[in-house]
């Protein structure tokens, strides 16, 4: 009887401390996201192949998230790096000069 009460205190504990402070969340890369879609699309295709449809229509509606995901994260990547590019010339004195390319 004590060790469930023992148990069940320290649940309260560590729930209330990830309400209270707000369990910070996890940002995936965009490979990350892409393997995701993949692990889903072959879990996906698994279980329709099996005659699992439930389950596999709702695998294949979570590979469709997954790829919307990944596309904008890779979007999101490209822009990031077209905007911090810096193209480098050198001057006639053999100078190395920098200038950021929009």
């Amino acid at each position: 009887m004590r060790t469930r009460w023992i148990a069940a205190l320290t649940a309260l504990v560590v729930s209330s401390g990830l309400l209270l402070t707000g369990a910070p969340a996890a940002d995936a890369s965009s490979k990350g996201r892409r393997n995701t879609t993949l692990g889903l699309g072959a879990a996906s295709a698994y279980s329709l192949l099996r005659g699992k449809t439930t389950q596999g229509l709702v695998l294949g509606a979570g590979t469709a998230y997954a790829y919307k995901r990944y596309r904008d994260s890779r979007k999101s990547d490209k822009r990031r790096a077209r905007y911090s590019r810096v193209r480098y010339y050198r001057t006639r004195s053999g100078r190395v000069r920098a200038y950021r390319t929009r």
